[in-house]
């Protein structure tokens, strides 16, 4: 079984009452509520799909999971509140959404910190990985962190120009993920960051509220990003996994025999999403350059673009604490 998914000690039953009940409306024993940001047919809902598959094969239709798309149980933040008192059973979001609840996963949103995505995802899966996590769930009590999910390299969409040269960027007004150091570094490129949940961007896109985001093509395309927006530039600033977590008490409510079908459905879920992300991210570029005019950005401007996210490092290192720089350089120390 994979480190990241070695799951603690148990809680008590006691917030577990809400959601994981015996009903005689389902023909299931228990139902497993996964809060998603993400709308039908997208990556992430995919694999949710067949997380869901794999669960209720596996449990012989003693467990029923149900995925509310679109952030129909609140917003990232709501959702993960609710998972801490046991109102909802898993929730799948982004590393920096996730790092409000536990700061020390802002190490991974570190701009230009991962080379590639293989390197990514081997560190992720190893001791690293396993620091990182036991890290977070001490510091997100009530929260189990299960997989590391993968959405691409995340580039710039803008209205103004496309990004060729470092002063492109400046008085970009552009919405980063709520992440401190990725403030840090579009500010420091001298754009104007905008930390805003994802619900908010397309109204703010298409209101002039802000210039442009930065997503992957993953994003991009299924979310129609394109029309609000002219150019996609290429800069590969950074990599922020998806992870799927849990209600802790609301896991260990389970007998343990379900415990097991659950890891064991992650397992098999997790190989799934790595996969159709790779292939997606890779075959939407040709459907997205109908769409909105991509540019490559030049050697010497992603230069400077990783000399400057060097020079932010140390001033970012605060928000995640000490066990969180020690991980960020030993991930450069092993990768660089």
């Amino acid at each position: 079984m994979p480190a990241c998914l070695k799951i603690a000690a148990a809680l008590t039953l006691a917030a577990a009452s809400a959601v994981l009940t015996v009903s005689p409306t389902f023909a299931a024993d228990y139902e497993l509520r996964v809060a998603s940001y993400a709308p039908e047919g997208d990556i992430i809902d995919r694999t949710l799909q067949r997380f869901k598959e794999e669960v209720e094969t596996r449990s012989d239709g003693r467990v029923e999971v149900t995925v509310f798309r679109n952030n129909t149980l609140g917003s990232n933040r709501e959702a993960l509140e609710m998972a801490k008192i046991g109102g909802v059973d898993f929730v799948v979001a982004g590393a920096p959404h996730v790092s409000n609840f536990a700061p020390v996963l802002g190490a991974v949103s570190f701009p230009y910190l991962w080379t590639d995505r293989d390197t990514m995802l081997e560190v992720l899966d190893g001791d690293l990985g396993d620091r990182l996590v036991a890290a977070a769930e001490e510091q997100a009590d009530g929260l189990k962190f299960f997989a590391w999910w993968d959405t691409g390299f995340r580039h710039v969409t803008n209205n103004r120009k496309p990004i060729m040269a470092p002063e492109d960027v400046d008085g970009l007004k552009i919405r980063t993920v709520p992440t401190p150091v990725q403030v840090a570094f579009w500010k420091a490129m001298g754009a104007i960051p905008t930390p805003m949940g994802w619900s908010e961007v397309m109204p703010a896109l298409q209101q002039g509220v802000i210039d442009g985001q930065e997503n992957p093509p993953a994003v991009v395309y299924p979310y129609k990003v394109y029309e609000f927006q002219k150019y996609y530039s290429l800069t590969g600033h950074s990599n922020e996994p998806t992870i799927l977590v849990a209600s802790e008490a609301n896991f260990e409510a389970l007998p343990e025999d379900l415990q097991t079908i659950v890891l064991e459905s992650v397992e098999a879920a997790t190989p799934f999403e790595r996969q159709i992300s790779a292939e997606y991210n890779r075959d939407i570029m040709g459907k997205l350059s109908e769409v909105i005019e991509i540019n490559e950005v030049p050697e010497e401007t992603l230069a400077k673009f990783r000399e400057t996210a060097a020079s932010i490092y140390n001033e970012s290192y605060a928000d995640i604490g000490e066990e969180g720089q020690a991980v960020v350089e030993q991930i450069i120390e092993q990768t660089h």
